[in-house]
């Protein structure tokens, strides 16, 4: 390895020389191009151009036994940064296949069709994958699941069908931008040039956004669940006792609270929005437990019963996934510069 000084051209550009041996095997003079790609890891100088090369996968439909399987397989290559999926039927009998997958397509943000018939169905990404950083992603993930948890608890209450199916819309967004993320998250751990398109801090983040991007998949799918549990009461009388379904809205209330100070608090790396989350969640499911011990005395529909109690323990589960993203943006906070923790080497 050579030792190379910087030396200052001018008044604002720094040089370095280049290997005199170096050169001269690869025919370089004065006055000839070179190209430099700059990474994480330094600085590449090449000669040529990098020839751009795109990520193909060709899937044998023939050989799989169930539509569903095909679609695990076209949402995985989606997932590993293919650029053009091709799934072949040679003999024709599996291209019925192909419909089931064109059904499920809208889950995968910018996967379009480019060619179908009895024999093929050719998917191209048209997406750019540095057109939505990941805190944007997360950004209007965080305002949908909101809405949606808003929406499942008034479903619920109040048996509000039409509030069921926001829900349901809510979430069929809130999965294609799961999926864009994820996406992006591993390319990114292929390709490190993608980490500061991507607004990441350090490829150290990768693992710690994918869990975070998880747990608030997940608390949309509880969310969802919550409006389908209304969905077996719409059109019923019957009354719930008083002031259960006040208390109810108020946790739901407090839950999206908790969440949304654990996501802004990971997201810019505040200590003190984590901290209020944490503090709340013990409070709340010593409420939430309150609540269910009161729903098992009051309530005599067993299965009314039984419905608020699945309700209250998805409330649970996104106070859960709320802790854990909590304990992940503690993590990251550890790790970013701050003037509460010093990490370094002696």
């Amino acid at each position: 390895m050579e030792v190379r000084r910087l030396q200052r051209l001018g008044s604002t550009t720094l040089v370095v020389s280049l290997p005199k041996k170096w050169a001269s095997e690869r025919g370089l003079k004065a006055g000839d191009s070179v190209y430099v790609e700059v990474s994480e890891e330094g600085v590449l100088i090449r000669t040529t151009l990098r020839p751009e090369r795109y990520l193909v996968a060709q899937i044998e439909a023939d050989r799989l036994e169930t539509v569903e399987s095909l679609q695990r397989l076209v949402t995985a290559c989606y997932l590993q940064g293919v650029d053009k999926i091709t799934v072949r039927s040679m003999s024709g009998a599996n291209s019925w296949m192909f419909e089931e997958v064109l059904s499920d397509l809208d889950r995968l943000p910018g996967l379009e069709v480019i060619k179908h018939d009895d024999f093929e169905l050719e998917l191209r990404v048209i997406i750019d994958s540095s057109r939505y950083t990941i805190e944007e992603l997360l950004r209007r993930m965080q305002a949908l699941i909101v809405s949606m948890l808003e929406s499942a608890i008034d479903s619920f209450v109040e048996r509000l069908p039409e509030k069921a199916s926001e829900v349901a819309r809510g979430e069929q967004k809130i999965d294609s931008y799961y999926f864009l993320g994820l996406r992006q998250l591993l390319m990114a751990g292929k390709d490190k040039s993608l980490i500061k398109a991507l607004g990441i801090e350090s490829p150290l983040a990768l693992l710690g956004l994918r869990v975070v991007l998880s747990a608030v998949e997940e608390i949309a799918d509880q969310a969802l669940q919550i409006s389908r549990e209304s969905m077996k009461w719409v059109g019923t009388k019957e009354k719930d006792p008083k002031g259960i379904a006040a208390e109810l809205k108020h946790y739901s209330t407090s839950v999206t609270t908790a969440f949304g100070m654990a996501l802004n608090g990971y997201l810019v790396s505040d200590l003190k929005l984590l901290e209020e989350s944490m503090s709340m969640i013990p409070k709340l499911i010593q409420e939430i437990n309150s609540l269910e011990y009161k729903v098992i005395e009051t309530v005599k529909d067993q299965d009314r019963a039984l419905s608020y109690r699945l309700v209250l323990r998805g409330l649970m589960d996104a106070i859960d996934n709320c802790r854990l993203i909590v304990m992940t943006g503690i993590n990251k906070f550890v790790r970013m510069q701050n003037d509460i923790v010093t990490i370094g080497y002696e």
